[in-house]
């Protein structure tokens, strides 16, 4: 990763796996274990982590290391985070272990995160939510996403706009029409207020002129 990039402009793109206080020789290490299994893990989402030059002192790592995962388990970014911890486990030679912080659109998790003590042990899951859109959606972070730098690109995670087999519309033509149609009638479910999900469909509403209740 060219580190010239600056954090807006890396974050925007994809998900990432930030990290910060990070000798050349460490960031080496945590890249190649990344890059080593590229192509299994290009469909998955991302890893932040706090690490410190104190990973110098000794061999690295010497002991398990703890994934946060600030959503709960079962979801998406916690079964990505368990199959990119069963991989670095094997590179790395420690086992990870998955620890879900889930709760307030994922501040608590980066949190967790972001106070760690910086030897390098404790890693967390980050995505453009708690990168970025987080830092627009509250007025205070109990985090500081800038301070976290880049270290991996794991993949992009796309949304998909579905519906009821049973609703009655093929197409988005079909939807918009029965939207406009029904102006608050149909209800717009998303994985919580500040995702992508949620602004995705607020974008739609806002291009389309309809009207739909969001529940997260």
């Amino acid at each position: 990763m060219n580190h010239k990039t600056s954090f807006a402009d890396e974050v925007a793109s994809a998900h990432h796996c930030p990290i910060r206080n990070l000798t050349d020789t460490q960031m080496t290490m945590l890249q190649n274990a990344f890059n080593t299994d590229r192509r299994q893990l290009l469909k998955l989402a991302a890893v932040t982590a706090l690490v410190a030059p104190t990973l110098a002192r000794a061999a690295w790592p010497d002991r398990p290391i703890r994934l946060v995962v600030p959503s709960a388990a079962g979801g998406a970014p916690d079964v990505i985070c368990r199959i990119i911890a069963n991989e670095l486990a094997k590179l790395l030679g420690q086992p990870i272990v998955i620890d879900n912080k889930p709760g307030a659109s994922g501040n608590i998790g980066m949190q967790e995160v972001f106070r760690a003590a910086p030897d390098g042990y404790t890693l967390g899951y980050g995505n453009v939510g708690t990168l970025a859109i987080n830092k627009s959606l509250f007025a205070k972070l109990p985090y500081e996403p800038e301070k976290l730098v880049p270290v991996a690109l794991l993949g992009y995670v796309q949304n998909a706009l579905v519906v009821r087999a049973d609703l009655g519309v093929n197409n988005i033509k079909e939807l918009i029409a029965m939207a406009k149609a029904k102006p608050g009638k149909l209800v717009m479910g998303s994985a919580g207020n500040g995702t992508t999900g949620h602004l995705g469909g607020e974008l739609f509403k806002s291009m389309t002129g309809t009207f739909m209740v969001h529940v997260p």
